[in-house]
């Protein structure tokens, strides 16, 4: 018994090689898309994206004040509260945990490198000036408990 080639086969295939020519992929979108699938770690729980005050209606982020971004992530037990500045070239990123808790944070980049670490005080803040912008993430690591990582976000 011999099966017969669909012939819409070979016209998808026309048609995969046409839009790869005429409207790639931006490299950018492929490199976030591995990031986000790649760099997952199984013996961490994800903080997901609840609030992003690049989204939300003008009113809506006037309300919280400042030229800056925030964001909110929300994990099990932990939610981590992030207002992201731009001064020149270089973005602070100010942080707090809900609930208060000393931990360290870490700065991860799209390559899995740790950019920048720092430790929350004893009412769960934190701070980091990093000198490039682009796609990272956060890791938390506390005693005794599964690290936090957030879903990734732009700088």
């Amino acid at each position: 018994m011999s099966t017969r080639p669909d012939p819409d086969d070979e016209l998808m295939d026309e048609l995969r090689n046409i839009l790869r020519r005429t409207d790639p992929v931006p490299p950018e979108v492929t490199e976030f898309a591995q990031a986000a699938l790649g760099w997952r770690r199984l013996d961490a729980d994800l903080a997901e994206l609840l609030a992003d005050s690049a989204l939300e209606a003008d009113a809506l982020a006037l309300a919280r004040g400042g030229d800056g971004r925030w964001l909110t992530f929300k994990a099990d037990d932990l939610t981590i509260d992030i207002e992201i500045q731009a001064d020149g070239d270089a973005r602070t990123l100010l942080g707090q945990f809900a609930p208060p808790l000393a931990a360290t944070v870490e700065v991860h980049s799209t390559d899995g490198t740790v950019v920048s670490s720092a430790e929350s005080d004893d009412l769960g803040r934190f701070r980091f000036t990093l000198e490039a912008d682009g796609h990272v993430r956060l890791r938390v690591l506390r005693e005794g408990t599964a690290p936090v990582e957030t879903s990734w976000f732009t700088v």
